[in-house]
């Protein structure tokens, strides 16, 4: 899959498509409330299982049942069409935009 950065502007349109996702600090965002910490765990699986099927790994981290998914291309740098195809994978195991 494609690795080019976008442009800022194809970024913006495509968060406009992807609600609960933000661009922070150069990488697409987002953070869910799970209810627990059994289904964030849960929930941290699936993109586990999600990222190594596309081989790009993003930042996870878990707090009891909240989690945060951080997501950019490392090389080279940017937010690419791996970047949104992974984040369109996350929001398949979350739901979309639900639980922000």
């Amino acid at each position: 899959m494609d690795r080019t950065p976008l442009t800022y502007d194809a970024v913006a349109r495509a968060l406009c498509a992807r609600p609960g996702w933000a661009l922070v600090d150069g990488r697409l965002v987002r953070e869910h409330d799970c209810g627990s910490w059994e289904a964030a765990r849960s929930a941290l699986d699936g993109i586990a299982v999600a990222a190594a099927e596309l081989d790009h790994h993003p930042d996870l981290e878990q707090r009891f049942g909240r989690v945060r998914v951080a997501v950019s291309t490392h090389r080279p740098p940017g937010i690419s069409a791996l970047d949104l195809a992974l984040v369109d994978r996350v929001d398949a195991v979350l739901g979309a935009g639900e639980g922000a």
